[in-house]
């Protein structure tokens, strides 16, 4: 059950220091029912092993680049294709200040070609509503409705917060602090998240949006047009390569044989003038006379 005194402890101080890592669905559960984590909409069927399942949000942003609202009416809309969208989410967020937040799409929606324009990370103390861009890659229309499900998110703890001070101090440092601004406190720097909460699509200049949003969505159907045509011609080198490549194989491949034999036949040729040569000089032996040496001082005393 809610306790407001819990609420306001848990968000300076960690009540499980001992645990480290990414926060599984029993932590998940205890810090939502103080309204830490998530403090409005969250529902318990939507916890997962380690994450939570959020919904689309009243507010949005159309493929023309104009905010609208879900109504009882009209409670969906079509997402067209090669188009971008932002969407908000139904939960508020409020994330204790030792607590960091991840989320992205759902892998179902992925498999549908939608990806999700997003930032790695929500720091230690945001409160506020999220919202994202959604990209419609694909060549058909596809239906969003109201709290439907649509991304994950997860809870990692950060390192000790002021770990030798007792709260009302831990509270009096952080709440006196500026906005993502460093701050030295004893032999550590800080900077702490106190921006004011988040409304949903609330940094977005509609103005600038509609003309951005038109001109994304030209240049996505520009590129995935692009992109085919490139597929086309890189499938298209990449065989023209490898029938080179295998026909330059096939070319080495004979030369290199015929390398081999024409080595082959010098061996033997070699081999054959060596056995002639022995052979020639065995019968220059065998027939030459043998003539008796002279002396040749005998040979001048005694002439014929």
């Amino acid at each position: 059950m809610y306790d407001a005194l819990l609420n306001d402890r848990w968000q300076y101080e960690d009540p499980h220091p001992e645990d480290n890592g990414i926060l599984l669905s029993n932590r998940i559960h205890e810090l939502c029912e103080q309204k830490l984590l998530i403090s409005d909409g969250y529902e318990e069927k939507n916890l997962r092993p380690a994450a939570y399942t959020l919904r689309v949000g009243p507010d949005y942003i159309d493929s023309e680049g104009k905010f609208r609202h879900f109504t009882d009416e009209e409670d969906s809309f079509i997402f067209e294709k090669n188009s971008i969208v932002y969407v908000s989410i139904k939960e508020r967020l409020h994330l204790p200040y030792y607590i960091i937040a991840r989320f992205n799409l759902r892998v179902n929606w992925v498999y549908d070609g939608i990806l999700l324009g997003t930032g790695p990370q929500v720091d230690p103390g945001f409160s506020g509503f999220l919202s994202c861009p959604l990209y419609n890659l694909t060549d058909a229309d596809v239906t969003i409705k109201r709290d439907q499900d649509f991304a994950t998110i997860d809870f990692e703890k950060t390192t000790s917060l002021l770990k030798d001070y007792p709260l009302d101090k831990k509270k009096e440092l952080v709440t006196a602090s500026q906005d993502k601004q460093l701050r030295r406190i004893g032999n550590e720097t800080y900077s702490f998240y106190r921006a004011a909460e988040l409304k949903p699509l609330k940094h977005h200049k509609l103005q600038k949006l509609v003309s951005s949003l038109i001109e994304m969505r030209e240049e996505v159907r520009k590129w995935r047009q692009l992109g085919i045509g490139s597929l086309i011609a890189f499938f298209g080198l990449t065989l023209s390569l490898l029938a080179y490549g295998a026909n330059l194989y096939r070319q080495n491949s004979e030369l290199s044989r015929q390398l081999v034999e024409e080595k082959n036949e010098l061996r033997q040729a070699t081999e054959r003038i060596s056995t002639l040569e022995r052979d020639v000089g065995r019968h220059k032996e065998q027939t030459l006379p043998s003539t008796p040496l002279v002396n040749p001082r005998e040979h001048k005393e005694n002439p014929k």
